[in-house]
């Protein structure tokens, strides 16, 4: 059991570490962040952290990279939730056109609706941006 962070390089992806890094104190469970822009190789999917500003808190953090060369981070995502027996996903948002919605593809919409345990969407303070 533990809350699995979709972290990506943005404003967004430190907000879902925040919250993460929060649920997994009141859950008292583990906190794992899955990086979804950097590769660790297909031998060892543990990664050095990236440089955070202390977002989880000083709190132990493991972290995963992406081990699959396709470009589908999300659905690795949701492979590692099942590996690791997650049970919550937190992930950044952030606001998007209806255009947009329709004409390209969201990695938090697709985990939103691929996961089978629940979802946290956190959207970044408007300062971030």
């Amino acid at each position: 059991m533990s809350v699995l962070v979709a972290y990506s390089h943005s404003p967004e992806g430190r907000a879902a570490l925040r919250h993460g890094h929060h649920v997994a104190h009141v859950e008292q469970v583990p906190l794992v962040a899955f990086d979804m822009e950097h590769f660790a190789g297909k031998d060892n999917h543990n990664i050095d952290p990236p440089i955070v500003d202390d977002e989880a808190g000083g709190e132990p953090v493991q972290w995963f990279g992406r081990r699959r060369e396709d470009p589908d981070s999300a659905d690795e995502l949701l492979d590692i939730s099942e590996e690791i027996g997650a049970t919550v996903i937190v992930v950044g948002i952030r606001r998007r056109s209806a255009v947009g919605k329709l004409l390209l593809g969201s990695n938090a919409q697709r985990i939103i609706l691929g996961a089978d345990i629940p979802v946290i969407a956190v959207k970044a303070a408007q300062h971030e941006h």
